[in-house]
């Protein structure tokens, strides 16, 4: 697998991403079962064994059920966090969150950015994501609060690098 670097970042990831999306196809919010975690394993123990380094996930992937599959792989695996990029993306709220009768939308504000990584990190357990994304734009965001969001979680050591999902140059 060819791989390349991310630039600024100084990461090195293969020139193929898995997308997580589909570890769980329940948006519905059943339990784990067991062939969902056997599924799981399969699929990051072959895109490992041919070289791909970089994995995808965002929040709001069957509702956080991809990350907490990939974290329970992670847990019981733990050598295999040495061997990939971890990113995510944040920033979409589904209908109904955080309370009933909330609207989808995104949400780039301060306090939202901090409390959906902190969710990532506990359902993929692990201490740091490698990359974190703004998965799509958010016509009401208030950069400073961006910004401080970064900053406080670089300086706590939870994200490395920054970036963009689905914007316009």
């Amino acid at each position: 697998m060819k791989t390349y670097r991310i630039a600024h970042a100084g990461l090195d990831v293969s020139r193929i991403a898995y997308g997580c999306m589909q570890l769980s196809t329940d948006w519905d919010g059943q339990p784990i079962t067991a062939t969902e975690r056997v599924r799981t394993a399969a699929m990051v123990e072959a895109a490992i064994e041919n070289g791909i380094t970089l994995f995808d996930h965002a929040d709001i992937y069957a509702r956080g059920k991809c990350e907490r599959l990939f974290g329970e792989l992670l847990k019981q695996r733990p050598s295999l966090r040495q061997q990939m990029v971890l990113q995510s993306k944040c920033g979409i709220r589904l209908a109904g969150e955080p309370h009933d009768g909330s609207p989808q939308r995104y949400d780039f504000s301060h306090d939202n950015l901090l409390s959906s990584v902190e969710g990532i990190l506990q359902r993929l357990g692990t201490d740091h994501l490698d990359i974190l994304l703004l998965h799509r734009p958010d016509p009401l965001v208030q950069p400073d609060e961006v910004a401080r969001a970064f900053d406080s979680m670089r300086r706590g050591g939870k994200v490395r690098h920054f970036g963009v999902s689905n914007h316009n140059a």
